[in-house]
Formats: C-alpha cells, sequence, structure tokens
C-alpha cells in the first residue's frame, strides 16, 4: 500500500446529513411528509441551503428562483441559519469535553482526533459510543474512523444512521469504488474528471501522477494522493470564542431601524463597562433578534481592526446598518461581542 498507516493521525468523522433539514424536522415533524427545499436570503439574493434527499436537479449554492423551476411542489421553508448554527455549536462543545482536537468542517461536519483518547475511556468500543451519544439521535449521525480526514469521511458515509464505521479493509480498496464526485474540489474539476473518464478514486489511483499533475496542477496532486489513501491534511482545531453578551426585549415589536440603533448604543454602554471586558478588544459584533412570527434575524460585522470603545464601535455598526431593511418586527435584539 502507498499509505503508511503509521504516519497518520487516527481520525472520527462525525457526519449529520442534512443538518439544517433535521433540526427544521425536530421542530415540524409533518415536513418529512414532504419534498423540502430550504432557502436563506444572502443579501439581494436567496439560495438553496439544503434539500430532501428525493429532489433531483435541484443543489446546494442554487438560486431560489431556479430551484422553484425545477421543482414546483416542493415545500420551500426558509432557513433559520443562527438557530442551526448555535445547535452545531452546542455538539461542537460536547465532542471538545471528548477530545481536545476538534475541527468543524462545515454544518453537520466535524473532525475529531483520536490518538491517545481510546485510553483514557479504556477502549475504541467505548470511545465511539461517547461520540455518538454527543449528538441527538432524531439527527441520526453517523460516525467514521479512518487514518486521515478524508478516509474518516468516506467512512462516515459508509456508516448507517446512528451507526459508526471503521475501516479495516486496504484503504485503496476501501476508496476505490467512490465517485470522484466525494473529492473536495469545485464541481467544474469533477466535470473534468468524468469527461476524461476518471469516474471513481480508483480510476484516479491507477494512474500515475505525471498524467494528472499535467491535467489539473497542484489540485489534481493533492487529488491523486487522496485516491491513493494518503491525507496529511492536518487538524485544526477550533478555538472556543470568548464572547460577552446582552439583550434588550421590546415592550412592543419594532421594524424601526432608529429604534434598533438606540437599542445597540444601550447594548454597547454596558457591554463595554462590564468588567470582564476590561482592557480587551472586540473583533466581531453579532446581532440578532427574534421576528415576530418568524426565524431569528442575524447580522455580524467585522471590525476592520480590533475595536475596545464603545463610541467607535458604534460608529462603525451604525454604518454597516444605514441601508438594512429589517425583515420583520423585531421582539428583541441582543448583541454579542468576540474576541
Amino acid at each position: 500500500s502507498i499509505c503508511n498507516e503509521r504516519l497518520y493521525m487516527n481520525i472520527a468523522c462525525v457526519l449529520v446529513n442534512n443538518f439544517p433539514l433535521k433540526m427544521e424536522y425536530s421542530q415540524r415533524s409533518v415536513l418529512e411528509k414532504h419534498n423540502v427545499i430550504l432557502y436563506k436570503n444572502t443579501g439581494s439574493q436567496r439560495t438553496v441551503v439544503d434539500i430532501s434527499p428525493g429532489i433531483d436537479h435541484v443543489v446546494i449554492g442554487m438560486p431560489l428562483q431556479d430551484a422553484r423551476f425545477k421543482c414546483k411542489n416542493a415545500v420551500f421553508v426558509e432557513a433559520d441559519m443562527p438557530k442551526y448554527e448555535q445547535a452545531f455549536t452546542s455538539i461542537l462543545a460536547r465532542l471538545g469535553d471528548c477530545s481536545p482536537v476538534v475541527e468543524s468542517d462545515s454544518l453537520g461536519c466535524a473532525y475529531i482526533g483520536l490518538n491517545g483518547i481510546d485510553q483514557i475511556y479504556g477502549s475504541e468500543a467505548k470511545l465511539i459510543n461517547i461520540l455518538m451519544q454527543t449528538v441527538p439521535r432524531y439527527l441520526k449521525p453517523r460516525l467514521g474512523i479512518g487514518t486521515g480526514k478524508f478516509p474518516a469521511y468516506l467512512a462516515a458515509t459508509s456508516a448507517g444512521p446512528n451507526e459508526s464505521y471503521k475501516i479495516h479493509v486496504e484503504l485503496t480498496d476501501f476508496l476505490g469504488p467512490f465517485s470522484v464526485d466525494t473529492l473536495p474540489v469545485s464541481w467544474s474539476i469533477k466535470t473534468r474528471f468524468h469527461s476524461f473518464g476518471l469516474h471513481t478514486l480508483r480510476h484516479i489511483a491507477n494512474l500515475p501522477i505525471g498524467p494528472i499533475q499535467a491535467q489539473f496542477g497542484s489540485t489534481g496532486t493533492k487529488m491523486w494522493h487522496l485516491a491513493n489513501g494518503i491525507d496529511e491534511t492536518p487538524l485544526i482545531p477550533r478555538q472556543p470564542e470568548e464572547k460577552i453578551i446582552d439583550k434588550i426585549n421590546f415592550d412592543v415589536a419594532t421594524i424601526s431601524l432608529k429604534t434598533l440603533l438606540i437599542a445597540i448604543e444601550i447594548l454597547l454602554k454596558r457591554l463595554f463597562r462590564k468588567p470582564e471586558m476590561q482592557g480587551r478588544l472586540s473583533r466581531t459584533a453579532l446581532i440578532e433578534g427574534h421576528v415576530m412570527n418568524g426565524p431569528t434575524w442575524k447580522h455580524r460585522i467585522m471590525f476592520k481592526t480590533p475595536e475596545g470603545n464603545n463610541l467607535r464601535a458604534y460608529a462603525i455598526i451604525e454604518s454597516s446598518l444605514r441601508d438594512l431593511t429589517l425583515p420583520g418586527p423585531l421582539e428583541n435584539i441582543s448583541l454579542m461581542l468576540t474576541n
């Protein structure tokens, strides 16, 4: 085998397919009986966030208008991204209680470093059971174990719901049947692979590296290595944010930008007076509000330079919100500063 397992870190991948959709199912089980397309507002654009497995010809990132044309009978639901992110952050925190090395890859996918950890829990089986328990069963998580992030991810896709899978066979034999569509590259490169008759990872692995380099450059080299089970991509542990937060409830739901800005000004004064904020700088301000009869509204502002003054922070936030149109009446507003 090209892959020498002693060089690699044992990694687990915890995977929840259709994480946003499953979060919606947990609140409205009736949606499970329909083909559902979740979408989000990105500025003036509305794009697809998640789709029911049975829907064809619609992909994540597609403009909502195109999705409506291709799937007229679907139920269209506006995504509550802050809710999904908060739920997944809670899962990541629980995984962090199991291992000091946890990387968040995307919403519903995380990697966990396992080297030496199974000795703490007594056995690998007990560790796997504990990792699985960090995710609610209704989300139907899958867990895969491999010597590298890419093999661990494909192992997770091979596991059943609420089950785990560890690669026991020769790694290239395990990877070989998978489609090139599983590779972490752009759709255009995957299309080029198919056009050359390279439909599976085995097709790529069986070629000398030279022709792949010639056609696809450094990206082709990386994909050839992955197809051969060579994944030296390091785990990048997530750094927990230091957060300071405060909140105001409105007596009457408001859609007034002026009222929102006054509330933000008050919250900034409160936050910068807190003892834990003394001597600290903030890089990000996150504003969230609950829209009456609607999803959570969220607006993030990144300060160009770390900010430690409430007046300067307010000026930056006010400028960012100047042309904002609120999505509906806000019942409350919270402001969180992070380092």
